[in-house]
């Protein structure tokens, strides 16, 4: 039996890759393009794991760090990936002290964001 996981970002191609990818390992997979989105399918559900972009707004570069703190603060066991185009020292820093699990930088291949993901979860492929 696979895991939930919940995908965050603004960047369909890249929510539907992967989608399509960690279902074919019998994983149930929802897909959230914002923080609103994210939030409404953690209000209905729970999930081993959100794999989520960093900066999900222009404007907001935080938004996904107010997810992780979201994440942590109630479903501590949720592990949590988060990606980023635009890493800055300070953003690491605090997306290390929030407790994101892993930091993964974009782009980065689908091979490389599974095996984080399937060593995170304990599962591995197949």
């Amino acid at each position: 039996m696979g895991h939930r996981l919940l995908i965050v970002d603004d960047e369909e191609a890249i929510v539907l890759t992967m989608k399509e990818y960690f279902e074919t390992f019998g994983h149930q997979v929802d897909c959230a393009r914002g923080r609103e989105e994210a939030e409404a399918f953690l209000n209905a559900s729970s999930y081993a794991m959100v794999i989520a972009v960093l900066r999900l707004h222009p404007v907001r570069e935080a938004e996904g760090l107010d997810l992780l703190a979201l994440v942590r603060e109630r479903f501590p066991r949720t592990r949590v990936v988060l990606f980023t185009g635009y890493a800055t020292p300070e953003l690491l820093s605090e997306a290390r002290r929030l407790g994101a699990d892993a930091f993964l930088q974009k782009p980065q291949a689908l091979s490389d964001v599974a095996r984080v993901v399937f060593a995170l979860l304990g599962s591995p492929p197949g």
